[in-house]
């Protein structure tokens, strides 16, 4: 059974290692990157955002939670992250919400 994609109410924007940014909008998104692309060391904070994006597939954590760790996780691999919401505005995880 295909699981809906899971949106996040903000996209992330994160700066590969070759400068080219790429906008992750959802954990179906994410958790493809971190399964797939994911080509810097693998360490507690990859292995938090894979199992916390699954995790959050299997609705058994918010989505928000899971968006969280995939910044940390970025961010812990040096890769920089811009992860606002409209206007500009940072969005924390009270502010993410599900829209399956």
């Amino acid at each position: 059974m295909l699981n809906p994609e899971l949106l996040w109410m903000a996209p992330v924007t994160v700066r590969m290692k070759d400068g080219a940014p790429q906008v992750f909008a959802s954990v179906n998104d994410a958790l493809d990157f971190l399964e797939g692309d994911w080509a810097v060391h693998r360490g507690r904070t990859y292995n938090r955002a894979v199992q916390t994006c699954r995790r959050a597939l299997n609705r058994m954590t918010p989505v928000a939670i899971a968006r969280e760790a995939f910044i940390d996780a970025c961010r812990d691999a040096g890769m920089s992250t811009v992860a606002d919401g409209p206007f500009g505005t940072k969005t924390g995880a009270g502010g993410q919400r599900s829209l399956a």
